[in-house]
């Protein structure tokens, strides 16, 4: 008799566990995962948004830097934590879907291992060119590079990098002959680019890109974006002269599949709160980033993109991560 009453009340007790733990969520810290080293653009952000989602969530939020393999040890280290929602990733193009193109060792699917919880931020790259480069805009540049096929070079901050794929989709759709010069970080490549080592560099601007191109040392053609950039007003939008070139670095808060829904959900609505306050969007905008949320499949249609985009990239031009 025991034994059949007590089959019952088990079977009860274990349904309501997770029904009471999805109650409670969060009770305890939440630790976020930056795939890249301190001080960068995404822990920047990471921190930014700190204090606010401690406030709103009510638990103490943990950031913790795992640099290396492009964001793939970043992406390990949240796949063998708990499906619980207290191990967040905060991702981009990189680890969220080229890494696993690029190397056969990442060990993870982007699209299966991964759930999104909100998008965070969008950034527009720009193109710049060698003041050496006798063009002051994107098509005067276009028709400078057709007559003089192989003779150019563009940088990136390495093979992989987002500027390396976007240079090598962007010379395949103007039909360029260039050679891809690649340096170890982005400092370099504006060295490069002002001593005309290379003519063009696709990447995500800096401040001190900026004040190069206001001195005269490189000059800005074009901007990535599918709308004026508000950081770069007066920049023309590369689709205006290549139809369909639109291109983005974005950010964004995954969690590992599996996660409870309703914990997802507290945390998609805690960002997003976050995201719109005016302390947030103020310095966020003050790393040259547009802080943007959006619903949960709004990252699963990049990671999805992204993979369509680089995939035949990588393997027609032959890229191999280093």
């Amino acid at each position: 008799m025991f034994t059949q009453l007590a089959r019952p009340l088990a079977l009860a007790a274990a349904l309501l566990v997770p029904a009471l733990a999805s109650a409670t969520y969060p009770d305890k810290p939440i630790r976020i995962v930056v795939p890249y080293s301190a001080g960068g653009p995404t822990d920047a952000m990471a921190r930014i948004l700190q204090a606010a989602l401690q406030k709103d969530l009510g638990v103490p939020l943990i950031i913790e830097n795992v640099a290396g393999a492009g964001g793939a040890l970043g992406a390990q280290q949240v796949l063998r934590a708990p499906a619980d929602g207290y191990t967040l990733f905060l991702g981009n193009n990189g680890p969220s879907a080229v890494t696993p193109l690029l190397q056969k060792n990442a060990a993870f699917d982007p699209g299966k291992d991964f759930v999104p919880v909100s998008l965070i931020a969008k950034a527009t790259m720009t193109i710049t060119i060698s003041s050496a480069v006798p063009a002051n805009d994107m098509k005067s540049f276009l028709a400078y590079a057709k007559a003089h096929p192989g003779a150019l070079n563009f940088a990136s901050a390495g093979i992989g990098s987002l500027g390396h794929l976007g240079s090598e989709l962007f010379v395949k759709d103007t039909g360029l002959q260039m050679t891809h010069i690649p340096y170890k970080g982005q400092a370099p490549t504006l060295q490069a680019l002002m001593m005309n080592d290379v003519q063009m560099l696709l990447t995500t601007p800096t401040d001190a890109m900026r004040a190069q191109v206001t001195a005269g040392r490189i000059k800005l053609i074009g901007v990535t974006s599918d709308r004026p950039s508000p950081f770069d007003p007066k920049a023309d939008m590369v689709q205006q002269t290549v139809p369909g070139f639109v291109l983005y670095s974005w950010f964004a808060f995954m969690a590992k599949a599996g996660t409870p829904e309703p914990a997802l959900a507290k945390l998609h609505s805690a960002i997003n709160a976050a995201l719109a306050t005016e302390e947030v969007q103020k310095r966020f905008a003050g790393l040259g980033i547009v802080a943007e949320g959006g619903a949960a499949q709004d990252v699963t249609a990049l990671v999805k993109q992204d993979l369509a985009r680089w995939a035949p990239i990588i393997r027609d031009r032959k890229i191999e991560a280093e």
